[in-house]
């Protein structure tokens, strides 16, 4: 489509994001998506969106892309344009002052026209030196126009080519950034060095390379092709492959599709050689490593080691134990006591039990007894916001946080300044470690004082950790840390079902108790699963509150009882659009104000896994649109639009996404199409994420399968052996050996 800049809207700095108004003869604009100002006028004029258009009404542009709505209605999504520049003097003027060529203004602009005329553009590609004889454009100045002027370019060019590849602008402004005029030489030639672009999967670098005849046994494609099997391979939890396995995915990955191999072993075996040569893996034992894996997992194991190591000094608290029951207004089990005691005769202790099973109040009790005994600092904290509120709100210790604000890791960056501090507290409680992954406990113990009184609580039968790693278990197998196992329910009351059925789960038992509180609805399928589940969800939000009932499944995509679909059709139902209410959309997603939203990010106010609604949508003065949520804690925070993508729609979350909540009313669909989730550990967490009912709706058999296929223990990880060899290895050194060792790490 064929247009004309009529007024920029909006333009970011940092990423050339661009809002404009533009007009345009084509009549095939749609009438939702025409200006009304103009359209008065007779004039077609539409709202575009996209990076780095133009902002100039001295040229033309000729567009590509779709229509999308928004906020402000129905806009043009621009996915690659081209700049048709009139050869007048008012179009090459135009053109230049537009701010696309960085450092020409309007004056150096008509300059630079004075100077050469209609011959101005191609002075620019062919002979940009002649521009030194302009005033005010200096050696230094020159360098920022050519290259200015030959991204332009670039970046046209990028886009036709990559367009067959769904590249977005911002990916295409990426590549610029990394090779700058390179680019287009690079992507045509070298495909494979694309894989060092933040966002460049090695399937997407495959592909252009494939479709450009780039030699198939480069060792860049080799390199990248382990690279992405083994961050697969960490996306399933798994800190290694064996090096016969990962042989035998590279061989299949590098070969699919070709009638004869065209990689052999021998090259993948020679790549695997030269990585590690470079030190990107590690291989040890057989087993092969990304370096950062490798020396996160062995690190955490050598400081855990030291501090298992380090002297003990137990208390004596039967005092204090007699004086909590007595104040707290409760009554410890035995089991219960022989935690407390054991969590102040050792540095660090676990506590481990199922829902209900009395770790919040063990806690309250630790935390009373600390309080009058020791009265040092204490610090609480759990992986996920909405874990550590729970703790916060369980305890009354209102200062709980996560795991990630105390140890700094905001933003996603999970980066440190060099001269880091240890954590402060003397006493340091971390629930949910269940959902502790291996980068988290490694950030962890680099700040853990030795002498700093540690327990960890968690449900060892829950899933594990959305990250590579299987930490808490490991914790607990490697057998040289205290543990204390509650297994006695207290919490749900004798007549709930909810707890007594995760236990019966746990002993891989299929005889579960129904009622009021335990609901199995049968359906044939995937598609009357999930509308049996929407029937549900709008019948309970009805009677308790959206905020009191949760969709849990084990799908995001590819099914109509998946996040993404559920959500999909339950916004139309739960919060339909409404004429004159206002609307934004980002990317694929509509958000509406009323909208239940899942942060899916870490910020300094908002931690990843909290859940809130969409208040309003403003602009601010500068025309800039603004949106307000509301958290579940009362917290409001506003977000730029473009921030926006660290939100998600949350009628339905994942299970993965659960860990750490809780729930009144949870509703699960569960069918055998979900097969490759149908594990006893992810039915195990769902139903425990319920405080008050859960309606289980699916086929009874899948239900069967799940509890009798028990995956715990089958991440790849040696965390625990690596903590018995260095916990033996430093059992022999003297203090000032271990101080030494401490001060090297």
């Amino acid at each position: 489509m064929r247009c004309r800049l009529n007024r920029k809207i909006f333009l970011s700095e940092q990423n050339g994001y661009t809002i404009a108004v533009y007009t345009t003869k084509d009549p095939s604009v749609p009438q939702a998506a025409r200006n009304k100002y103009l359209a008065s006028q007779n004039i077609i004029g539409f709202s575009a969106v996209g990076y780095n258009l133009p902002l100039t009404d001295q040229i033309e542009l000729e567009m590509e892309g779709e229509w999308v709505n928004s906020d402000h209605g129905l806009q043009y999504k621009v996915e690659s344009f081209m700049e048709i520049v009139p050869r007048t003097k008012e179009g090459i003027i135009g053109y230049l002052s537009s701010g696309a060529i960085k450092g020409i203004k309007e004056k150096t602009a008509k300059a630079i026209y004075n100077k050469f005329g209609l011959q101005t553009l191609e002075v620019m590609e062919q002979t940009p030196e002649e521009l030194l004889c302009i005033r005010g454009i200096s050696e230094r100045k020159l360098e920022g126009i050519k290259e200015s002027f030959s991204q332009n370019r670039v970046f046209r060019e990028l886009m036709t080519f990559l367009a067959p590849y769904h590249v977005s602008p911002k990916k295409a402004n990426m590549i610029l950034k990394t090779f700058h005029e390179d680019s287009i030489n690079i992507v045509r030639h070298r495909p494979y060095m694309l894989s060092a672009v933040n966002g460049f999967g090695f399937l997407t670098v495959d592909a252009i390379g494939r479709q450009n005849c780039s030699s198939l046994n480069d060792p860049m494609r080799i390199s990248g092709c382990v690279s992405y099997v083994l961050h697969e391979a960490m996306n399933g939890g798994h800190l290694y492959l064996e090096q016969e396995i990962l042989i035998k995915r590279c061989e299949e990955v590098l070969n699919e599709g070709f009638l004869q191999p065209v990689v052999s072993v021998q090259e993948i075996s020679q790549v695997l050689y030269r990585l590690v040569l470079q030190k990107s893996i590690v291989i040890e034992d057989g087993c092969i490593y990304i370096a950062r894996q490798y020396e996160e997992e062995t690190q955490t194991a050598a400081m855990i080691a030291r501090c298992l190591l380090y002297p003990d000094t137990p208390l004596n608290i039967e005092q204090e134990l007699i004086l909590a029951e007595k104040d707290l207004g409760i009554t410890l089990s035995e089991r219960q006591k022989e935690a407390v005691r054991m969590v102040f005769s050792n540095h660090i202790s676990i506590i481990t039990g199922g829902p209900g099973t009395g770790k919040t109040t063990v806690l309250k009790v630790i935390l009373y007894i600390h309080d009058r005994k020791c009265k040092t600092p204490v610090q609480l904290m759990a992986p996920t916001g909405r874990a550590a509120r729970r703790m916060a709100e369980s305890t009354g210790q209102e200062d709980a946080s996560t795991m990630h604000m105390a140890l700094g890791l905001l933003g996603g960056t999970e980066e440190y300044e060099l001269d880091f501090e240890y954590l402060a507290g003397e006493f340091i409680n971390v629930d949910e470690v269940s959902m502790v992954d291996m980068h988290l406990a490694y950030e962890f113990f680099q700040r853990l004082r030795q002498e700093t009184r540690v327990v960890f609580l968690g449900d060892v039968n829950q899933l594990p950790s959305v990250g590579a790693g299987d930490v808490f278990r490991q914790l607990i197998a490697c057998e040289l840390i205290p543990v204390t196992v509650l297994d006695m329910v207290y919490r749900q009351g004798a007549q709930s079902n909810i707890p007594v059925n995760a236990q019966l789960i746990q002993e891989n038992r299929t005889n579960l108790y129904m009622g009021e509180d335990f609901v199995f609805i049968p359906c044939n399928g995937v598609e009357q699963a999930a509308e049996e589940v929407k029937r549900i969800y709008l019948d309970e939000i009805a009677r308790y509150g959206m905020d009191q009932v949760q969709i849990l499944t084990p799908f995001r995509k590819r099914s109509a009882a998946g996040v993404e679909e559920l959500n999909r059709t339950l916004q139309d139902m739960v919060n339909p659009p409404v004429s004159g209410r206002k609307e934004l959309t980002i990317g694929k997603d509509t958000f509406r104000i009323g909208d239940k939203i899942l942060q899916n990010k870490n910020t300094e106010s908002v931690s990843n896994g909290d859940m809130g609604r969409i208040q309003d949508f403003y602009e601010d003065e500068d025309g800039n649109v603004k949106v307000k949520i509301l958290f579940t804690d009362n917290r409001q925070v506003e977000y730029e639009s473009e921030q926006m993508e660290m939100v998600e729609h949350a009628n339905a979350i994942t299970i993965h996404k659960s860990q750490g909540s809780e729930c009144p009313v949870v509703i699960i669909p569960w069918v055998k199409a979900f097969y490759v989730m149908l594990k006893r550990n992810i039915l195990y967490t769902a139903i425990t994420r319920a405080k008050v009912k859960v309606y289980l709706v699916g086929e009874w058999s899948a239900v069967c399968q799940a509890i009798h296929t028990d995956n715990s223990g089958t991440r790849k990880t040696m965390l625990g052996r690596r903590i018995i060899q260095f916990y033996h290895q430093y059992r022999s050194k003297t203090v000032p050996e271990m101080e030494q060792l401490r001060l090297a790490v």
